[in-house]
Order: structure tokens, then C-alpha cells, then sequence
């Protein structure tokens, strides 16, 4: 049953103590250019490779694929932890180590990432993405499409309501622009960070940290 494992990839996003950062800090435009294609956040990349290079991931990633070479590639990330996600999925992709039909991107609350051009390429590599969204979470309105270049890439599904589950509804946009208007952009006024901590009713800023158990 080799050929239905899977190769989990998950990064955690920022601590309640770096919710100032989240206010204060994104606004920023200082971007560095991706191997696929676009610029990606400077802060998010050198996140992604800190952990990547630096930490071991590369060939912890490495090891796992020469060892289970049919499992599939699922990389997760909330937060911050959904950017740096992004650009793992991509890097997995574009550069050979899986194909994108058994690599899956799930983020939860991602910031926009990259610009236009990454937004793109991101989906040229026809990587299996969703980009999960709860109702008036702030941060993947972050940085703001007024005054940056950042944009973010397809698919995403929103929940419109405080609660996720699998009686609520959502609305579901997959067309080539990431920026679809009848999503999350339908809101005007008030974001909040409540809803940023919170996901299908667990606290991710302590659920992993738990060890994935509810509290």
C-alpha cells in the first residue's frame, strides 16, 4: 500500500505575541526574485529557507522521498506558516523532487505571498492547492493590494460564517485570478485577528503545539 502514503510537510505560523508584527510589520513591499518564476516576500523566503537549507528540511525531504518514492507530498501551513508553505510546495515542484500530481498545498488564513508573476507560475505548476479562508480573517488581506505588488494565487474556499463545518457553507473560487472578487475581497470593513487564530473550531496558535489534541 506504498502508493497511498504520505510525506507531510506542516509549518506552524506566528505566536499571539507576534500579532503587533502582523499589524505593524506586513505592510512592507521588499520582495526577492523565486526559481519558478515572480518574487516572493523577502521576510517569507528567508523564513522558507531557514527552515529549508539551514534546518535540515531539504534533506530530511530528500531521505523520505528516496525511501518512500511512491507516497505523496502533503504541505500545510497556517499563517505565516501558509506562506512559507507555498513557496515549499512550489520548490518541491519546480524543481524535480515531486511531481505536481502528488504534491497538495493546504493553507489556512496564508497572507498574500508573491506577486502577480509568482501568482502565476505558482499555477502554471498545476500544484493541487487550496487556500482556506475564515470569514473576516485579516491577515490574507496582508500585505494590502493598495499600496504593494503582492497577489495571491488560486484556489481558495472561504467560509463566510464563525463556524467551519461541514454544515456550514462556503463558496469555493478557482478561476485564474487568485484576487476573485466573490470570495474573501466580497468583504468591505471590518477584518478581524479572531478569526485568524481560530480554524474548523480549533485554536491553531495552540493546537499544534498540543501535539494536534483539541484542549
Amino acid at each position: 500500500m506504498d502508493g497511498y502514503g504520505f510525506i507531510i510537510l506542516a509549518f506552524r505560523g506566528t505566536s499571539d505575541y507576534d500579532q503587533q508584527m502582523f499589524e505593524q510589520g506586513w505592510n512592507y513591499t521588499e520582495m526577492v526574485p523565486f526559481l519558478a518564476g515572480g518574487k516572493v516576500g523577502k521576510y517569507f523566503f528567508d523564513t522558507f529557507n531557514n527552515v529549508w537549507n539551514k534546518g535540515g528540511m531539504k534533506d530530511d525531504v530528500y531521505t523520505l522521498k528516496n525511501k518512500y518514492p511512491t507516497y505523496r507530498f502533503h504541505v500545510v501551513g497556517h499563517s505565516l506558516g501558509g506562506a512559507v508553505a507555498s513557496i515549499a510546495a512550489a520548490t518541491i515542484v519546480s524543481t524535480g523532487i515531486a511531481p505536481a500530481n502528488r504534491t497538495h498545498l493546504y493553507t489556512f488564513g496564508e497572507p498574500r505571498s508573491g506577486d502577480k508573476d509568482y501568482a502565476n507560475a505558482f499555477i502554471s505548476l498545476q500544484i493541487n492547492s487550496v487556500r482556506i479562508v475564515h470569514n473576516r480573517d485579516a491577515v490574507p488581506h496582508l500585505p494590502s493590494l493598495n499600496d504593494t505588488v503582492y497577489y495571491h494565487h488560486v484556489r481558495e474556499i472561504w467560509y463566510p460564517t464563525d463556524e467551519m463545518s461541514d454544515i456550514e457553507p462556503y463558496f469555493e473560487c478557482s478561476s485564474i485570478d487568485g484576487e476573485d472578487p466573490k470570495c474573501a475581497n466580497s468583504l468591505n470593513g471590518f477584518l478581524n485577528f479572531d478569526d485568524h487564530k481560530k480554524y474548523f473550531g480549533r485554536d491553531f496558535s495552540y493546537y499544534g503545539i498540543n501535539g494536534c489534541n483539541d484542549l
